[in-house]
């Protein structure tokens, strides 16, 4: 993955009275959009992953409706892409090149109406672009906002904690959610997200206590209003793409945590609070989710997700809409701590980090953090500025992590079966995140052509089928890779 794992924590912690419901916890050539720049960190992708050596470092991601196959596991000791400095001496690619080169690609009915941006990740230069101010439908390309957005307002190492507590009724335990929906239900971290607490853990520092819970409430935690995003299907559940947004849940709210298009719990705060009891020999039907804040004499202890870059990885990796929506609430809560978190809260907090970052949001509109919804607008050339704070001569230590989370073309995530046949000269150099709801196709990320320049890109393609579109913003992708267009 080129990032690290690291193991939950939980500890035990002094009796106390609490009273628990939510932790306080000019265009043209050039870009005018201003940037406020951390250090001075030049990073390139440099994939040594080649067409015809694919090998899988990462699962595949869900991405939004449209599920991609099942890739093979990974070949110990097989390439990986890398990261390596942006090379000043290498040569720029001609705008009146490249742009004759992806005329006829750009201009093709399978993409129905495209926008676009490409812009030189050392210099900020625009290479090509098309209505890159026009705000279209971005599927799941907004989780590169979602991902800035946490890495510039938390800590890398930011963990969610989620509490075990003693309540005021007798033998009742509490479970006091921090809004980590990566618990897993094994004893060790499951696939998916790496460096996840367990259920185990928790129901050990329950077993060290010297409570014996007849009962188990869930408190309500950090979040308010409604579970599920504006347009958002209840049928997704079933689906494998999404589950209500609940401050506590187990696996993203899988019913099958070994399975990544398993149907999803309705009710998944309540499922985890049934799997905890099993593990304790509680009734599972003792168990509640209460909606008011629940009174507790004592902590017994806590457990804690992985870290937030980590959590960042599995969620552009995967796809993941509910841990999408988790971190952007986790941005939200830090803040405004005193404020539950509902899906506005995290939309405009993720807006306002950005635009306090420096990037011009005009003509962004979120609805949701995930993409799920298609009431989201994002003009291409916010995305490509997204990238390009990540990517570019001054980006700094954390916004670098949201390349390295990136799908590896032909590797890795929904790209792992894409890049083939006519985009085969993308496969491992193309580093992107994929979008796709009905009618809109996306894709954005970075490439380094073959005369080893780094290029940030965005692709969004509205009005045809995705099974039409996908396939030609891939062979523009790989155009840019191989074209050098000097």
């Amino acid at each position: 993955m080129g990032g690290r794992e690291t193991t939950p924590q939980s500890t035990a912690a002094q009796p106390e009275s609490t009273s628990w419901g939510w932790p306080v916890a000019e265009r043209g050539v050039w870009r005018g959009r201003s940037r406020a720049w951390r250090i001075v960190v030049s990073v390139v992708i440099l994939a040594v992953l080649v067409a015809g050596v694919v090998t899988a470092a990462l699962l595949t991601e869900v991405d939004d409706d449209v599920a991609a196959a099942h890739e093979p596991p990974a070949s110990p000791g097989g390439p990986n892409p890398g990261l390596l400095a942006l090379d000043e001496a290498a040569p720029v690619p001609d705008p009146a090149v490249l742009a004759r080169v992806l005329a006829p690609l750009a201009d093709s009915p399978q993409v129905g109406e495209l926008t676009g941006s490409v812009v030189d990740d050392l210099t900020g230069r625009v290479l090509w672009e098309r209505d890159p101010d026009a705000p279209r439908v971005p599927a799941s390309t907004t989780k590169l906002l979602t991902a800035l957005a946490a890495l510039t307002q938390l800590p890398a190492d930011a963990r969610v904690d989620t509490v075990l507590a003693r309540g005021t009724e007798p033998n009742t335990l509490v479970v006091v959610p921090g809004g980590d929906p990566t618990m897993s239900r094994g004893s060790e971290p499951g696939p998916l997200f790496p460096g996840a607490a367990t259920i185990t853990q928790a129901a050990d520092i329950v077993r060290a206590s010297e409570i014996e819970p007849v009962r188990i409430i869930v408190a309500p935690g950090p979040y308010t209003g409604p579970t599920l995003g504006p347009g958002w299907s209840e049928g997704e559940i079933a689906a494998g793409n999404l589950a209500p947004i609940e401050p506590w849940m187990l696996d993203a709210g899988r019913m099958d945590p070994a399975d990544e298009y398993s149907p999803r719990y309705a009710e998944p705060s309540l499922a985890a609070g049934r799997i905890l009891a099993r593990q304790l020999g509680v009734d599972p039907d003792t168990v509640r989710v209460s909606s008011e804040p629940v009174e507790t004499t004592e902590e017994l202890g806590r457990v804690s997700s992985a870290e937030l870059v980590e959590r960042v990885r599995s969620m552009l990796v995967h796809s993941d809409n509910v841990l999408a929506e988790a971190i952007c609430r986790e941005v939200a809560s830090a803040r405004d701590p005193e404020r539950p978190a509902d899906f506005a809260a995290g939309t405009s907090a993720v807006v306002d980090t950005l635009a306090e970052r420096g990037l011009d949001m005009t003509g962004v509109t979120l609805q949701d953090c995930s993409g799920m919804s298609s009431g989201n607008r994002i003009p291409a050339g916010v995305l490509t500025d997204v990238l390009h704070t990540a990517s570019g001569p001054e980006a700094s230590r954390e916004t670098r992590d949201l390349l390295d989370a990136l799908p590896v073309a032909g590797g890795s995530g929904t790209l792992a079966d894409r890049f083939s046949g006519a985009a085969g000269a993308g496969a491992g150099w193309v580093r992107a995140k994929t979008g796709t709801l009905s009618g809109t196709s996306a894709l954005a990320g970075t490439v380094t052509d073959v005369d080893g320049r780094s290029m940030s890109f965005a692709l969004l393609s509205s009005g045809t089928d995705p099974a039409q579109a996908r396939p030609m913003l891939d062979r523009i992708a790989a155009e840019l890779r191989g074209c050098g267009c000097r």
